[in-house]
C-alpha cells in the first residue's frame, strides 16, 4: 500500500488536491512554526504545505513505519514518528499550528487538545463522486453517503468552520496506474489483489477518473 501511494502520488495525480491544501494553508497559517499531518503516509501533503511556508516545521506521524520511513525523506523541514493516532497525538497541549488529515481517521479530541490556540485543522474527505468510475466495474468500497453528517458530529463539538472548498479533477489513468490507486486505498485490505488484477484487465486500456474531494477549514472554539 505505501509504494502503491508513492507511485501513485509522486506522478501528481492527486497535484490539484495538493494545491488546495497549499492555497488554503499559506491563507489560514502562513505563520505557522509546527505542521502535522495525522495519518500522513508517506508525507506527499505536508511536503507540499512546506515548500511554500518556508519557517515552518513538519511532523508526518502514521501507523505505519514503512509510510513513517518515506515520510522522514520527503522534506528536509519534515520528520516522522510512528503512532496510532486513536491512542494519542505524540505532542504537548496547544503546540501545533497546523493540523493536516486528508483521507484519514479524525480524533478532534486529540487534535484540540494539541492544536494552539489560534491554530487551525484542514482536513479534506473524499465525495460520492470520488472515483465513481472505478468503484461499480471494480467492486470498490462506497463512499459513506452520511459522511458529512459524521465529519460534522466528531468535529462540531470543538472546532467552527471557517472555509469550504471543493476540488474537482479529471484523471487519465492506464492500467498500471488504475493499480496503483486501488492498493493504495482502503478497498486493497478487503479484496484479493488477483482479483483486482483480473478486473482491471477487463477495463478499457485507458479510463478517466474523477477526483472530487471536499477541503474544509476549521479553528478552535474559543470556548475551549
Amino acid at each position: 500500500m505505501v509504494g502503491a501511494r508513492a507511485e501513485f502520488l509522486g506522478a501528481g495525480h492527486y497535484l490539484p488536491l495538493a494545491n488546495v491544501l497549499v492555497e488554503l494553508s499559506k491563507d489560514h497559517a502562513v505563520g505557522a512554526r509546527l505542521i502535522i499531518e495525522a495519518g500522513a503516509g508517506t508525507g506527499y501533503y505536508i511536503a507540499s504545505v512546506l515548500d511554500v511556508l518556508p519557517k515552518s516545521l513538519g511532523l508526518a506521524i502514521d501507523l505505519s513505519k514503512y509510510a513513517a520511513r518515506r515520510a522522514a525523506k520527503a522534506h528536509g523541514r519534515l520528520n516522522a514518528v510512528v503512532a496510532d493516532i486513536w491512542e494519542g497525538l505524540p505532542l504537548k497541549d496547544h503546540s501545533i499550528d497546523l493540523a493536516l488529515n486528508v483521507f484519514a481517521p479524525r480524533p478532534a479530541h486529540e487534535v484540540v487538545r494539541t492544536l494552539h490556540r489560534n491554530g487551525k485543522l484542514i482536513i479534506a474527505i473524499p465525495t460520492y463522486q470520488h472515483m465513481a468510475e472505478l468503484r461499480d466495474s471494480l467492486g470498490l468500497l462506497e463512499v459513506d453517503r452520511n459522511k458529512e453528517l459524521r465529519v460534522a458530529r466528531a468535529l462540531d463539538p470543538f472546532f467552527t468552520q471557517l472555509e469550504r472548498r471543493f476540488c474537482h479533477w479529471h484523471m487519465k489513468l492506464n492500467h498500471q496506474q488504475i493499480a496503483y490507486l486501488v492498493g493504495m486505498g482502503p478497498s486493497a485490505r478487503h479484496h484479493n489483489p488477483a482479483t483486482f488484477a483480473g478486473r482491471i484487465e477487463m477495463l478499457p486500456p485507458t479510463v478517466s477518473v474523477i477526483g472530487a474531494v471536499e477541503v474544509r477549514v476549521y479553528m478552535r472554539r474559543q470556548a475551549i
